[in-house]
C-alpha cells in the first residue's frame, strides 16, 4: 500500500472515530447543555417581562407611591439586552426605555445614519395590552448577537470539541507520518553508511509496497549494479594487465633476439619484425578502446559532418576486404541505399562503431565462416547491419552485452582478449546520434548486430 493511501485511510479512520465519539458520547452532553442555556435565557427574559407587566398594572391603577415604582425600575436587569416601548391606543410611541447592555451595542451617533447595520437580532417579543381607561400597548423586545451566542456554555463546549478534534487528528496524523517517514529514512541512512564503509552486500529490513519500498528496491538494484561494476572493473584491470603483458613479452623477446645479432637471415628478421608490428597494433587497439571509453564518459562533442552513405560504406568494405579474406572468412555486402543519400554524423565515431562490430564478427566467427554487411535505407533512418555465422550469444547474455566491462564467458580466453567496453562504446555513440543499436543471435548459428542513424530530408 502506498504511503499516500496509508495517510488517506488513517485520516478517514480518525474522522470516523471522531464522529462516533461525538455521536455516542458528547452529542447528548452538548445538546443538553444547549437546552439548559436556552431555558435559562428564556426564564431570564420571562421574569423581566413579568416585572414590566407589573409596572404597567401599577401605572394603569394610578399607584400613588412613586418610590415603589422606581424600585421596580431598578430591579429590571441591565445586563440583558432589551427595549421597552409603550404605545397609546393609536399606536404612537409615548415612552421607550433601553437597557444599558442594549445601549452599549448601538453604533455611535455619527454612524447611526450610515449603511452599517446593527448585528443585534430579536430573539423574544412580549406584548401587553392595557385596560381602559388607559388603552394602549406595551412591547418588550429582547435581543442577542454573535457574542452572546458564543458566550453560552453549550456553544463553547461545541467549539472546544471541534478545535480539540482537529488538533487531535492533526497530532495523530503527524505522529503517524513522522513514524512512517523516519523509519525508512533511518534505514536508508544505515545502509548508506555501510556502503560508504565499503560494504556492498547490504540488506533492508523495511519491506513494504509503498513509495519507500520502491525506493529501497531501486537503491538495492543500484548497489548490486555498483558491486557488479566494481567486480567487472577488477576483472578489466586484470585482463588489461594480461593483454598488455602478452604482446609486450612477445615484442621484448623478438627485439632482444634480433638485438643479439645472431639472426642474419633477412627474411627471418622481417618475419619477426612483422610479429612485433602486429603486437604493437594490438596494443594500439587496446589503448584506442580505453581512450574511446574515456571520451564517451566525458561526453565530448560530436564532430558532425555531411557524410555520403554509399561512399562511407565502400571505404569500410575496401579496408576489410583483404583482412577478412586473410582470416579465412567469406565476405559479402549489400548496399540498398540511394546514391544521393547523405547523413549528418561524426564520421570517425561512426567508423569506430562499424569497425568494432566487424572486428567482433571476425573474432567470434567459426573457421570458414562468413560475414555479411548490409546498409538499408528506411523511413527516416539508415539501418547498418553486421551479420556473422559464428558462435552466437545466449539469450541471457544478449541483455548484458552492452553493459560496460561485460564480456561473454566464451570470450574470456586470452586469445581474444578485450576489455568489455567495445559494445558499450558503440551503444553510446549510436544513441548520441539519435539512433539505437540492437542484437539478434542464436547459439551455434550466429549473430546480427544492427544500428540506426536518422537522416532528415529537405
Amino acid at each position: 500500500m502506498s504511503l499516500r493511501n496509508k495517510l488517506f485511510l488513517s485520516f478517514i479512520a480518525l474522522m470516523v472515530l471522531n464522529i462516533l465519539l461525538f455521536k455516542f458520547v458528547f452529542e447528548d452532553i452538548i445538546v443538553e447543555q444547549l437546552k439548559n442555556d436556552r431555558h435559562t435565557q428564556y426564564q431570564y427574559e420571562k421574569e423581566t417581562a413579568e416585572k414590566v407587566q407589573l409596572m404597567q398594572l401599577l401605572r394603569s391603577y394610578n399607584f400613588k407611591d412613586p418610590t415603589e415604582r422606581l424600585e421596580l425600575d431598578y430591579n429590571l436587569p441591565e445586563d440583558l439586552m432589551y427595549r421597552i416601548i409603550v404605545k397609546d391606543a393609536r399606536g404612537n410611541v409615548i415612552f421607550s426605555k433601553d437597557s444599558e447592555a442594549y445601549k452599549l451595542k448601538q453604533p455611535p451617533p455619527s454612524q447611526r445614519n450610515s449603511e452599517k447595520k446593527s448585528s443585534l437580532k430579536i430573539v423574544g417579543e412580549y406584548h401587553f395590552q392595557q385596560e381602559p381607561p388607559k388603552e394602549g400597548e406595551t412591547v418588550i423586545y429582547f435581543y442577542t448577537d454573535e457574542y452572546d451566542i458564543m458566550a453560552s456554555k453549550g456553544v463553547s463546549m461545541m467549539l472546544w470539541f471541534i478545535y480539540g478534534s482537529i488538533t487531535l487528528v492533526g497530532l495523530v496524523l503527524m505522529a503517524l507520518y513522522v513514524r512512517w517517514i523516519l523509519r525508512p529514512v533511518n534505514e536508508l541512512t544505515r545502509v548508506t553508511q555501510e556502503i560508504r564503509d565499503g560494504k556492498r552486500l547490504v540488506s533492508f529490513s523495511y519491506r513494504t509496497h509503498d513509495e519507500f519500498g520502491q525506493l529501497f528496491q531501486y537503491f538495492g538494484d543500484m548497489v548490486d549494479e555498483l558491486r557488479v561494476s566494481e567486480e567487472r572493473q577488477s576483472e578489466l584491470i586484470s585482463a588489461i594487465a594480461h593483454d598488455f603483458r602478452t604482446p609486450l613479452t612477445t615484442i621484448k623477446g623478438y627485439a632482444s633476439y634480433i638485438g643479439t645479432g645472431r639472426v642474419t637471415d633477412l627474411e627471418r628478421i622481417q618475419k619477426q619484425m612483422g610479429k612485433i608490428e602486429q603486437k604493437t597494433s594490438d596494443l594500439e587497439k587496446l589503448l584506442d578502446e580505453l581512450q574511446d571509453y574515456s571520451t564517451q564518459s566525458t561526453e565530448v562533442r560530436l564532430n558532425i559532418s555531411r557524410i555520403h552513405v554509399k561512399q562511407f560504406m565502400k571505404g569500410i568494405i575496401e579496408d576489410y576486404l583483404v583482412r577478412i579474406k586473410d582470416a579465412g572468412l567469406s565476405f559479402q555486402w549489400k548496399l540498398r541505399v540511394s546514391n544521393e543519400l547523405y547523413i549528418e554524423a561524426d564520421e570517425a565515431k561512426l567508423r569506430r562503431v562499424m569497425e568494432n562490430l566487424i572486428n567482433n564478427a571476425m573474432t567470434y566467427n567459426k573457421p570458414g565462416g562468413s560475414i555479411l554487411i548490409t546498409c538499408d535505407q528506411r523511413e527516416g533512418h539508415v539501418l547498418f547491419s553486421v551479420i556473422d555465422k559464428g558462435e552466437g550469444i545466449s539469450p541471457e547474455d544478449q541483455t548484458k552485452i552492452f553493459t560496460k566491462f561485460y564480456r561473454v564467458e566464451k570470450s574470456r580466453n586470452r586469445d581474444n582478449g578485450g576489455t568489455g567496453l567495445g559494445l558499450n562504446i558503440c551503444q553510446s555513440i549510436v544513441r548520441r546520434h539519435g539512433g539505437e543499436i540492437m542484437v539478434t543471435s542464436e547459439l551455434g548459428v550466429g549473430s546480427s548486430f544492427s544500428f540506426t542513424i536518422p537522416f532528415y530530408t529537405t
